[in-house]
């Protein structure tokens, strides 16, 4: 049992490599301006600020790789303002704008084994699954619109130098190794994590002659994320447990099994891990209850203390856990409010 706990926890310990390498980047990014001449290239032709928040969003949230929120921060930390309350908003962009993947995504187990289960086609499953993702996207835009004020915004990018090819790629290019490395090994590629993101970090020092990491490690953080991550190795093996009680699952325990799969998902704060536990039930109340396991357990899984994201979004932009939990909140009472009515209603 000690040798399982030891294993678990070590293996969400690799992680770490990704959180460093990713404050040093996004250092240099800040410090060094690294990503703006994309971005003063960019507001040429968008004129509303808050549209180009979105894009910047979108393209960190469609990305087949682990740990999607940890590579989009650095691009909307590139454009977020200074201002502490209205920065803390980003935080909060970064963490909406990655998590729709869940539920269209055929390269994740959310949608793979619900497929395998109900052994039914990718459009069929989006057939389930589309109203969950427009109310996501909706609200994740609805966000951006109304609470986040268009000042805040990129306030001004008039200041950017004028466009040029070879800085601009000399910027970014760190983040394209980084994306085509993550799509090519997924977290399989975990243990490449240190030596990888060494590497990106020695190339930005060469380019911009520093080589003072350390003012972009935050001591604190890294104690916190580093317990966190214990934690979530320990929390991780309640699933085995879990998963027995929900396979002995009877017609007549819709309700308790459902309570226990979304507790567990919150306990536990992993996409795979509730995915597993939504095919189970799946497998035994049927189809027509896809949507009501899929929006219970993907809200419990949002807004669990384990998710990794959270740890991402409080150290890029300041983002108070409370802000984080009084719009996920209402997002997932939405979901589940949708899944009970189309679930038990109509």
């Amino acid at each position: 049992m000690i040798t399982k706990v030891l294993e678990s926890i070590a293996k969400n310990e690799l992680y770490m490599g990704y959180i460093f390498g990713i404050m040093i980047l996004g250092g240099f990014i800040r410090e060094y301006s690294a990503l703006e001449d994309v971005y003063s290239l960019a507001k040429k032709y968008i004129k509303d600020n808050r549209i180009l928040v979105i894009i910047t969003s979108l393209l960190g949230g469609i990305l087949p790789i682990p740990g999607r929120v940890a590579l989009s921060a650095p691009l909307l930390d590139a454009i977020a303002p200074q201002d502490k309350e209205r920065r803390s908003a980003f935080g909060v962009i970064d963490y909406l704008s990655v998590h729709h993947y869940y539920w269209w995504s055929p390269l994740e187990k959310t949608v793979v084994l619900p497929m395998a289960v109900m052994g039914v086609s990718y459009g069929t499953f989006l057939g389930y699954t589309i109203v969950p993702l427009l109310i996501t996207l909706t609200y994740t835009w609805w966000y951006i619109f109304t609470k986040v004020p268009v000042s805040s915004v990129v306030p001004n990018l008039d200041y950017v130098r004028e466009f040029n090819w070879r800085r601009a790629l000399t910027g970014w290019a760190p983040l394209i190794a980084t994306v085509i490395l993550l799509i090519q090994t997924g977290k399989g590629g975990a243990i490449f994590f240190f030596p990888w993101f060494l590497g990106m970090a020695i190339y930005y020092s060469i380019v911009f002659k520093d080589w003072k990491w350390g003012k972009w490690l935050d001591g604190k953080f890294a104690i916190i994320a580093t317990l966190v991550l214990a934690l979530g190795g320990v929390v991780g093996l309640i699933k085995g447990p879990v998963m027995d009680y929900l396979k002995a699952a009877t017609p007549e325990m819709l309700i308790p099994a459902s309570l226990v799969a979304m507790v567990a998902a919150y306990i536990m704060g992993s996409s795979g891990k509730y995915a597993g536990m939504t095919s189970a039930l799946v497998a035994i109340f049927g189809p027509n209850y896809l949507v009501w396991f899929l929006c219970t357990e993907y809200s419990g899984y949002l807004i669990s203390p384990a998710h990794k994201c959270l740890m991402i979004g409080q150290q890029y932009f300041g983002t108070p856990i409370k802000k984080y939990y009084a719009v996920l909140s209402r997002l997932c009472a939405i979901l589940i409010g949708y899944a009970a009515l189309t679930t038990f209603v109509f």
